[in-house]
């Protein structure tokens, strides 16, 4: 098996016994060079497995009361995190677009409470508002792509790829997923979701962002999100400390390359 990331081969790692969702024993496989993990189990998916597997978890978790992977803070911070790098510049100005958006959480709060227009596209979802469908999709369009939660479902380089083509070439990559240095050989860890198959590192984020072409980037730790630029890394770095000196605390942490936050 190659990672999906860095191309480099791959060893089995642990395994996980999940027995739901049609899922029995699933095999987790280490990148050797950038750390990256993958569920082999879950690459060699047939695509309409994969989409039932997905569709079936989402429906039995997204609509509950007790906000089990408090999604409703996190849209809230990511919002208010746009708002105010927009404010301050460190977001270039056009169009934005949430990619694998769902229904469009993140667009109606940014709608709602900023006056913000953010575009909605899904693949699988219908999103309620500011929707466009494939064909809609402008290649190097967008002055900001975000996406939230999807990084840990992706299970090729084709689809990461397609992805950062829609950001505009001064444009800007956000990314809500789990990275950290190293990934658990633990089958009881937290981010073993049944529908989680990609497990990211700081190397292999700081990898993707090289190859590219982003040269440095913001963390903000309550919306759990990275901002990845191609502008001058002291251009960005200026921004963030007068919006930082603003605020009075480091709200944003910035870094030239990935900024490599959890370890």
């Amino acid at each position: 098996m190659k990672c999906i990331i860095c191309r480099n081969s791959m060893d089995f790692y642990f395994s996980k016994q999940f027995d739901s969702y049609n899922l029995r024993t699933v095999d987790y496989w280490k990148c050797r060079e950038c750390g990256f993990v993958a569920s082999k189990t879950h690459f060699d998916m047939k695509d309409s497995d994969w989409q039932e597997l997905n569709v079936r978890f989402h429906e039995d978790n997204n609509d509950r009361q007790d906000n089990p992977y408090n999604r409703n803070q996190r849209y809230f911070y990511q919002a208010s995190m746009f708002y105010l790098t927009s404010r301050y510049g460190i977001l270039p100005t056009g169009e934005y677009l949430d990619w694998g958006s769902g229904p469009g959480d993140l667009s109606d709060r940014l709608n709602t409470l900023f006056d913000i227009k953010m575009n909605n596209f899904d693949k699988y979802i219908e999103p309620v508002l500011h929707s466009l469908t494939e064909s809609d999709l402008v290649k190097r369009g967008y002055a900001l792509v975000a996406n939230t939660g999807v990084f840990e479902h992706v299970r090729s380089r084709e689809t990461l790829d397609e992805i950062e083509s829609y950001v505009l070439p001064e444009g800007c990559l956000a990314v809500h997923t789990l990275v950290r240095e190293a990934i658990p050989q633990d089958p009881n860890w937290m981010y073993l979701l049944p529908v989680h198959c990609a497990f990211h590192t700081n190397s292999s984020m700081q990898h993707l962002m090289l190859e590219w072409g982003y040269t440095c980037c913001t963390y903000n730790e309550f919306a759990k999100m990275w901002c990845m630029f191609r502008t001058a890394p002291d251009e960005v770095e200026a921004k963030v400390s007068l919006l930082n000196t603003k605020l009075g605390w480091e709200y944003l942490h910035f870094k030239a390359g990935f900024m490599d936050f959890w370890q």
